[in-house]
């Protein structure tokens, strides 16, 4: 099971990591290493992001420039989120900012993918009416979310109330999954999706 990980996919996974952030909390110094601090779902988002980024730098498929440029974007990641300051809703914003990370890092680096975690993905769902494929990465870790990428675009949704299967929602956007089909709604149109067996 790929989405929405409940009962025993999360039992399985060992839920002491998820106690504290990779930082020291009594060192944070901004106001989003502030609310990973206090949050228990943004710890087990900072969890796995440094876990992540521990098996792309570690791996066997790394180059030594390789290690440095990651590094260097692991930086930058982190001046970004530190930024979620001068958002409405700061929570949100640091939640975001760490699952697009998970998703830049599974994405980008065949090792980051290399051991089973609360982090899957990224799949690729072809769509009706739709030229170019959607890429979807299920974030297990914390509060469950998807982050859907298309052409030059990213979203990061929430697991939201389903019947059935998962479903992730938005104001403007839901993303519904039953097994390998999905139903993707854009602007209130529906596409229907299928993963895509090379993705």
């Amino acid at each position: 099971m790929r989405y929405a990980a409940t009962g025993l996919t999360l039992l399985l996974w060992p839920l002491a990591a998820w106690a504290q952030p990779s930082f020291d909390c009594a060192k944070a110094e901004s106001s989003a290493e502030e609310a990973v601090c206090a949050s228990p779902a943004l710890s087990e988002m900072d969890v796995e992001v440094s876990r992540l980024f521990a098996l792309a730098l570690n791996g066997p498929n790394i180059t030594p420039d390789g290690q440095d440029e990651l590094r260097a974007y692991q930086r930058g990641w982190v001046k970004g989120r530190d930024e979620c300051w001068k958002a409405d809703d700061l929570g949100t914003c640091v939640r975001d900012e760490y699952a697009i990370r998970i998703d830049e890092l599974r994405r980008e680096y065949a090792d980051a993918r290399a051991e089973d975690g609360p982090s899957m993905g990224p799949y690729a769902y072809v769509c009706d009416g739709m030229d170019a494929p959607l890429s979807a990465t299920f974030v297990n870790a914390g509060d469950p979310v998807v982050v859907l990428r298309w052409l030059e675009n990213v979203r990061v949704l929430p697991i939201a109330m389903s019947g059935s299967g998962s479903r992730y929602a938005s104001d403007d956007m839901v993303f519904w999954i039953k097994g390998s089909d999905a139903t993707w709604t854009q602007d209130g149109t529906d596409h229907a999706c299928q993963e895509d067996d090379i993705g």
